[in-house]
């Protein structure tokens, strides 16, 4: 017998074990969730559990101690959460945080953007330089600031001192030292959101801009009417991931420059939570705090969605 025949003989053999194995599992129309399966059980396990379990401690009194159980204590952590000092200068500087965001995270790289793209080919130098601070682990990033602002033989006051000022102590004024935070968070990541931005930019024809060039259209024209409608795609998913990721951004700046300080001026709902649940150690504070944050990014993102969906130009 030929090597053809043995493998179609083979086949044949195998054919109707492979059948009502088909059959057992569910026919053809279910394939496709068995390809998901492990994806599904992945998410379920290290996502939606842990949200689902997080919602149940918010509701407990407990100490992280293995030895104390849990006392449940229902919608109590809630209530006494948002009535906390803390809690309120946590939500303020939250908001500020995302309102401060959106013109620095968002807005600023699209003109960056637009003149590095007009550059071509020999603006990938600074392509490279712009993005370089993103690369920086934002623990270092967040060292080398507070070694370049202390105000007793800071750099910063030490160049302040050869034309005879003093410079402030941007980190121990509770305004100053939010916004200061911000900046630095900004100058870490300005650079990959332009070269997003940078992204988009490559996907629109040129040809519609010399089209515009060649009806009398100048730059603010061009820039208005046809680079900015083409380029709302791109606009739309940094804003968004801005929105969602600002609050994490900063956490590390804050535990290392500020812990939170001075007089809660710097902290967020997200340092909060870290405080309330590892130095604490109250975990149903903490995980009441993850819930009102989950439910305060949902309902801006969804704000967000709703109000600017209807704005984003796909089709290019």
């Amino acid at each position: 017998m030929t090597a053809v025949g043995t493998a179609t003989s083979s086949a044949g053999a195998h054919a109707p074990a492979l059948a009502r194995l088909r059959r057992a599992l569910g026919g053809r129309r279910f394939v496709p969730y068995y390809y998901l399966a492990p994806m599904v059980v992945l998410l379920g396990l290290f996502t939606y559990w842990p949200f689902v379990h997080t919602v149940y401690l918010s509701l407990t009194e407990w100490n992280l101690r293995p030895d104390t159980p849990l006392e449940f204590v229902g919608a109590a952590n809630f209530a006494e959460i948002t009535g906390n000092r803390l809690f309120q200068d946590a939500l303020r500087n939250t908001l500020i945080y995302i309102a401060g965001s959106i013109p620095l995270k968002v807005l600023l790289p699209i003109p960056i953007a637009v003149f590095l793209w007009s550059l071509g080919p020999g603006g990938q130098v600074y392509r490279s330089v712009i993005f370089l601070p993103t690369l920086l682990s934002f623990v270092v990033v967040s060292v080398v600031f507070l070694w370049l602002l202390n105000p007793i033989g800071g750099h910063a006051q030490q160049f302040f001192a050869l034309f005879g000022l003093s410079f402030p102590n941007v980190l121990g004024q509770p305004t100053a030292a939010l916004w200061t935070i911000l900046l630095i968070s900004t100058w870490k990541i300005i650079g990959f959101n332009t070269l997003l931005y940078i992204a988009g930019l490559a996907s629109i024809n040129r040809d519609y801009i010399e089209a515009m060039r060649i009806d009398g259209a100048g730059d603010w024209a061009v820039l208005r009417h046809l680079i900015w409608p083409l380029l709302t795609p791109t606009t739309f998913f940094v804003l968004i991931a801005t929105v969602i990721f600002s609050i994490q951004q900063v956490f590390t700046p804050i535990d290392i420059m500020t812990e939170g300080g001075p007089a809660n001026g710097t902290t967020n709902l997200f340092y909060m939570v870290y405080q309330y649940a590892f130095v604490v150690f109250n975990v149903g504070y903490g995980a009441a705090g993850t819930v009102m944050l989950f439910v305060l990014l949902l309902a801006v993102t969804l704000i967000k969605v709703r109000l600017l969906d209807r704005h984003v130009h796909y089709d290019q």
